[in-house]
């Protein structure tokens, strides 16, 4: 891949990751590690690929540090330390939907109580998130499980079409 198609790929995700509302200075960090081999880098290489300053960097990979969505590892025998994607954090940000989604069922909630004696008509795009909410809540606890039993096999597969 070349250099001006590793900064589309870098530049592609960053716009997709945040649509979900990281900035995209964080965004692009993401898609930087993403691709990056091996698969850390320092603060000054990260700005140094992403034409950004370090505090730009800096700002990005602390608020990436506490969303659990990178991790600081320290490597012997070097003095600075890298930044890598967590391992788990497709499934860990998943999972911590859990506490958003009890979020969203007070709001949704609060909201049909606003509209209470209004025609059902005024309800119905709160009724259709509750029901969206309900059916999420219902799945969240089994998809877990399955996710843990079926990781392996998945990885496997997808790691060799990839080889």
């Amino acid at each position: 891949m070349s250099t001006q198609a590793h900064r589309q790929f870098v530049e592609d995700a960053a716009d997709m990751i945040a649509e979900h509302g990281l900035p995209h200075m964080a965004a692009r960090v993401i898609g930087a590690l993403l691709i990056c081999v091996p698969p850390h880098r320092a603060l000054d290489e990260l700005a140094e690929q992403l034409d950004a300053s370090k505090g730009a960097i800096s700002m990005a990979t602390q608020l990436l540090l506490r969303l659990a969505v990178i991790e600081k590892i320290s490597i012997p025998g070097e003095r600075r330390h890298y930044y890598q994607i967590r391992r788990d954090v497709w499934a860990t940000l998943f999972m911590q939907k859990e506490e958003e989604l009890e979020r969203h069922f007070r709001i949704t909630e609060r909201g049909l109580r606003l509209l209470d004696g209004k025609p059902v008509e005024a309800k119905r795009r709160l009724v259709e998130l509750l029901v969206f909410l309900d059916f999420v809540a219902e799945e969240l606890p089994g998809f877990s499980e399955r996710w843990q039993k079926r990781r392996e096999a998945l990885k496997k597969r997808r790691m060799s079409e990839y080889a």
